[in-house]
């Protein structure tokens, strides 16, 4: 037994709300809270929800949320528009028939803020369909048929307006009706009908709206001052610039034999005027989609269909504006919202009238920050990048007085945190600066030099603030000022645990070429023991590399690293004691990875818009085809895919093009080393004879190895798709040059495991257990007998339940799922149904023979025949409802149901249920502290990440609410996790994440970093807040033999470093694997009374003291020489063999007796 046990527990603050940006007016939603929180406008689970100014009366409110359809990302910008030094225009990207990003339309106008604009003639003209208003001026109508519109006046007020036109032109003494002006028509111009261009049109083809019409019923004049310059008596129309005093008039029909009696010199005038009174105040206007919300109502039988949203609403009698916009992770239909849900948010808001705008991959927002000169994206175009709009809605603030009424105070670039707040780690850098705006909130220039900081507690030079190195109270606050004139800005910084480890933004660099144009940024992150992270400052940093192989620069507050020949060097980077080591290689060795040499008309398919003719070339695949958007190939099968060997940072394809392909559109798909099928865009052909190549840059985090499926050339444009060739004759691979890669790092031990099995014990502790992947099905039941011997084992450590967490079967046919309930319920489960739970402070009467037993369904209890996927029925006839909350001695427990990989694609219930439990939990005094369990963990410990929730932002979601439900109420909160099957624990802002080992299936993992078989014993120590230790896990590993080495004597002052190791069973079978006696499994050590167990200077004076022969620190396994004499140390696991009774549940024990001896 052990007479002595010296524990080295410690405490953690909790961390104390930070305080909001400057920018902010209102804080970060938490994501557990009740109504006395912000929360999405109509519904959801907010990951997100701040509110930022823009300008005066100028206001950005964000939300991610997560609602039973999926993820919704929304922007809502409120605009005051009474105010004097706010005001609204059109934005465009230049002429009518062209587009581009709406970013550089604000930016280049002055715009604090905009969004996209109307419904366009996408990959033809790019002309909107509706009219155009901007600053005043009528810029163009509406496409023939009319459209509805929307603007703001001259005087501010925001509303529905008429942009009919009154348009004449007059020639050969007549007035002829004229049908529009800059229109793009592409539902076509009607017979005998006449259309206008002006110089605002732009160098694109006039014959839009008569695609189709014989050229003989086309004609068109050039008209300048007033005069025919010439006439074109045939079609098509043409395109190209219109002087600036010119416009033309293009017929149809009787209009085109009008136009052919002009000749030069003739007089010809275009008159047009807007018909309606109001709409010639308006200041801006543009086309709309339709009427969502009409008298502060939702518009009836609205599209529910889930896509990227654009709307513009007002209220307050047109005096406030509201831009919105709604998407979501997966492009256009598989993220965003349906247009109801548009309307109700904005009815929700007070919106009086709202109409919808262009949607899909032209939904953009951009804002500009306060203290900035530039406005930027804030939501997620759908197509990856911005979408080339025709126009905008822009919001402008007028200059104000140009000094500074209010000072800000931000990160540095390249400084900033993911969430905003300002920390730093103690004895390191935080770089600051200040910004200034005016009284038009409008960002005013501040000379470094005149800027007066001060940091009372820690230093303070040119904006960078070094924390102290120690602090009286852990996650204390640093109190910054920054005095310009009379004006003062203020903030905080958190100071965090000393920093525990460094992450990299790149776990490996490879870099093409060496040339400075190649060179690559990496980001340092630091992270403390409680899974709080800041930036790491470059100058903080000691580095060492060969300095002949690159040069490292600090940029931003990142490392720059700029490549100078081809070779490879190991980057070690240092600080505070913890340090990190990143592989760099500069240069690349082609290869060809396939020829198209083989029987190619039978290992490729087309893969195109419309048909096409493939045949072998001798130089390869041929592939001839008429005018359409895609051309290409595909795979004809997973096995005729092209494997690439290794991790080339580039592919290329050689091919002749008769075509050309724009850049960004020629196309390559793969399958990456999960399964999942993606693929990349690449550079662009030109028509040509001579080979040229398609060049593809393979994303930093693919998955490899991949295999290529196939390549596509693409053209959006009608007007520009051509017939014609394609040859493809191989495909090559930039493969980076090799570099010996550094040992994988040893893992951190975390306190939540305990290193020698001892658990935490009071009079208010309490204990469950967890057990998982066992993995029996009733065509294979072998396994039941490792659920049968391992809860007959947990029920020997009397805990008061037993979390079975997935995946106890194989399958979820109604077979195996019976077969479960009679196991289970044989060795000693009391199978509890929802709603049936034991009373909270009840203890299970070990004379029943029987443990109370909570069931969380894993992925594979939704698996059916031939292993297909399915869904819970099975399980929820067999074991009821698959999720549920209960509390225990005052633990909520909350247990989720993943099986599908996701949460929310499991059962949507399940996620508003544990919003609701936290907020209760909070509250409740009864409560102390909450455990959360799912089969699928938030992280996979493995590289491939393959086995964990597949959602990230629901990730996001889970670990935001358990962190704010921690720190607002100071209550402990942990999550358990399976599936993975590699024991493990890390820490995301003060809540523990653990993975649980496999309890009988064969673990993924290595067996030094977690993956091995076993169970885990809890405590819980309901006295404990969330800053100290409340809960404790006895990682309990299956063994058929243990090895323990040891020294058989040490000099006394001497001390040595014990090791061992035990090999497990396959399932009750005897097996080979063999898992070192160290964390994350918990080593039952023992000994002799002359042995002290412990760890940390006081541990050893007090061993020493208690005239004890040796001490034994399980954390480093050492064992330090105090007294001569002789001491054993022992080694215990938990079987696994087949029950038969009692006897056969003991344990495997081994010792070692070493002397310690007097060196004199």
């Amino acid at each position: 037994m052990k007479l002595m046990v010296l524990n080295h527990r410690y405490t953690r603050p909790l961390l104390v709300a930070l305080a909001a940006a400057t920018t902010l007016s209102a804080l970060p939603a938490a994501a557990y809270a009740d109504g006395s929180q912000p929360a999405p406008v109509t519904g959801g689970i907010p990951l997100i929800n701040t509110v930022e100014k823009i300008g005066p009366g100028i206001n950005l409110q964000h939300v991610q949320a997560l609602d039973q359809k999926g993820w919704y990302n929304a922007q809502f910008l409120t605009v005051d528009l009474s105010n004097s030094a706010v005001g609204t225009d059109l934005l465009t990207a230049g002429p009518v028939a062209s587009g581009g990003p709406l970013s550089v339309a604000a930016n280049k106008a002055g715009a604090v803020a905009g969004v996209n604009g109307e419904f366009f003639d996408i990959g033809n003209s790019n002309a909107a369909l509706g009219g155009e208003v901007q600053n005043g001026q009528l810029i163009k109508t509406a496409d023939i048929g009319g459209r509805q519109h929307v603007g703001v006046s001259k005087d501010g007020i925001a509303q529905l307006v008429d942009l009919t036109v009154n348009t004449t032109a007059n020639f050969s003494g007549a007035d002829h009706k004229v049908l529009s002006i800059n229109a793009a028509n592409g539902g076509g111009v009607p017979a005998d009908g006449l259309i206008a261009f002006t110089s605002a049109w732009g160098d694109y083809s006039r014959n839009r709206g008569l695609t189709g019409v014989a050229n003989d019923q086309i004609a068109e004049v050039l008209v300048q001052n007033g005069s025919v310059v010439s006439v074109t008596p045939n079609g098509p129309a043409g395109s190209g610039m219109i002087p600036d005093d010119g416009f033309y008039l293009v017929g149809r029909g009787a209009a085109a034999t009008a136009i052919r009696a002009l000749q030069p010199g003739d007089p010809v005038t275009l008159s047009y005027a807007l018909a309606n009174d109001v709409a010639k105040t308006m200041k801006f206007a543009l086309g709309e989609g339709g009427t969502v919300v009409s008298g502060g109502q939702v518009v009836g039988g609205l599209d529910t269909s889930i896509a990227p949203r654009t709307a513009l609403g007002f209220k307050d009698d047109g005096h406030t504006l509201v831009l919105a916009t709604w998407d979501g992770p997966g492009g256009t239909g598989k993220g965003g919202v349906g247009i109801d849900k548009e309307a109700r948010d904005l009815v929700a808001m007070g919106v009086q009238t709202a109409v919808n705008l262009d949607g899909g991959g032209s939904t953009t927002m951009v804002a500009r920050a306060l203290g900035e000169d530039t406005a930027t994206v804030r939501n997620v175009p759908s197509d990856g990048s911005e979408r080339n709009d025709p126009n905008g809605v822009g919001v402008f603030v007028s200059k104000g007085d140009g000094k500074a009424h209010e000072v800000l105070i931000k990160p540095a670039p390249g400084s900033a945190t993911a969430d905003g707040d300002l920390k730093v780690f103690p004895g390191l850098r935080r770089a600051l600066v200040a910004q200034g705006i005016d009284d038009h909130q409008t960002a005013v220039t501040i000379d470094p030099k005149s800027v007066g900081w001060a940091v009372p507690g820690a230093s303070v030079e040119k904006g960078t603030v070094t924390a102290p190195a120690k602090i009286a109270k852990p996650y204390g606050v640093l109190k910054v000022e920054a005095h310009v004139g009379r004006e003062a800005g203020r903030e905080q910084i958190t100071v965090l645990h000393p920093l525990d480890s460094l992450e990299l933004s790149s776990q490996r660099l490879s870099i093409a070429d060496a040339t400075p144009a190649a060179a690559a940024t990496v980001a340092v992150t630091g992270r403390d023991d409680q899974g709080y992270t800041a930036p790491i400052d470059p100058r903080d940093l000691d580095l060492d590399y060969d300095h002949n192989v690159v040069d490292i620069q600090f940029a931003d507050g990142k490392l720059k690293i700029v490549p100078l020949t081809n070779a490879s060097t190991l980057l070690t980077i240092s600080v505070a004691g913890a340090s990190v080591q990143l592989p760099i290689t500069v240069g690349v060795q082609t290869t060809t990875v396939y020829d198209f040499n083989d029987d190619v008309l039978a290992r490729w398919r087309n893969n195109s818009t419309a048909a096409t003719t493939f045949s072998a070339d001798p130089d390869g695949l041929r592939i001839d085809f008429n005018a359409m958007r895609n051309v290409g190939i595909s795979a004809a099968s997973a096995a005729q895919r092209i494997p690439v060997p290794g991790q080339p940072l580039r592919l290329r394809v050689r091919i002749k093009s008769s075509i050309s392909v724009p850049s960004g559109l020629t196309y390559l798909a793969y399958t990456d080393a999960t399964g999942k099928g993606t693929g990349i865009y690449g550079t662009a052909l030109a028509a040509s004879a001579d080979w040229q190549y398609a060049t593809f840059t393979l994303p930093a985090n693919a998955a490899f190895p991949i295999a290529i499926s196939g390549f596509q050339g693409i053209n959006t444009s009608v007007a520009q798709q051509k017939a014609g060739t394609f040859v493809l004759d191989r495909v090559e691979a930039d493969v980076p040059t090799s570099i010996d890669l550094p040992a994988q790092p040893a893992l951190q031990p975390d306190a939540l495991i305990s290193e020698d099995g001892s658990l935490l014990q009071s009079n208010k502790t309490w204990q469950f257990a967890t057990l998982s992947d066992v993995q029996f099905t009733a065509d294979n039941p072998a396994l039941t007998q490792v659920a049968t011997a391992a809860i007959k084992r947990i029920r020997a450590t009397r805990p008061d339940l037993l979390v079975l967490n997935g995946d106890i079967t194989d399958r979820g046919l109604p077979q195996d799922l019976a077969l479960a309930r009679q196991v289970l319920t044989d060795a000693g489960c009391d199978l509890i149904a929802v709603g049936q739970e034991p009373a909270a402070n009840s203890t299970p009467d070990a004379k029943t023979g029987t443990i109370p037993c909570y069931y969380v369904p894993g992925n594979h209890e939704s698996y059916g025949l031939n292993n297909v996927q399915s869904d819970l029925t099975n399980f929820t006839n067999e074991f009821g409802r698959p999720y549920r909350t209960f509390d225990h001695k005052g633990t909520r427990f909350i247990l989720l149901a993943s099986s599908l990989g996701s949460l929310r694609g499991t059962a949507w219930d399940q996620l508003p249920m544990m919003q609701q439990a936290l907020a209760d939990a909070e509250k409740d005094t009864s409560v102390h502290n909450v455990m959360v369990f799912a089969h699928h963990p938030v992280d996979d410990p493995a590289e491939t990440k393959s086995s964990q929730l597949g959602d990230r932002d629901e990730v996001a979601l889970i670990e935001s609410m358990l962190t704010g439900f921690r720190e607002v109420s100071g209550k402990g909160a942990a999550m358990v996790g399976s599936h993975a099957q590699i024991a493990n624990v890390h820490r995301v802002e003060g809540v523990p994440y653990m993975v649980l080992p496999s309890s009988g299936k064969d673990p993924y993992g290595t067996p030094d970093r977690g993956g091995f078989t076993g169970w885990v014993d809890w405590s819980v120590d309901s006295r404990q807040n969330a800053d100290e230790q409340w809960i404790e896990a006895n990682v309990r590993a299956f063994a058929q033999s243990i090895t323990l080495e040891a020294p058989a004597s040490v000099e006394v002052g001497k001390a040595v470093q014990l090791s061992g190791s035990i090999v497990q069973p396959q399932g009750v079978g005897a097996g080979t694997r063999v898992v070192p006696l160290r964390y994350p499994m918990s080593v039952d050590w023992d000994g002799s009374d002359t042995l002290a167990i412990g760890g940390g200077k006081d541990a050893v004076e007090k061993a020493r003291d208690a005239g004890k022969v040796a001490i034994f620190d399980p954390r480093t396994r050492t064992l330090t020489a105090l007294n001569a004499g002789s001491v054993s140390v022992s080694v215990t696991n938990d079987s696994m063999r087949a029950y038969t009774d009692d006897s056969s549940l003991a344990p495997i024990t081994t010792s070692k007796t070493i002397q310690v001896v007097d060196g004199s």
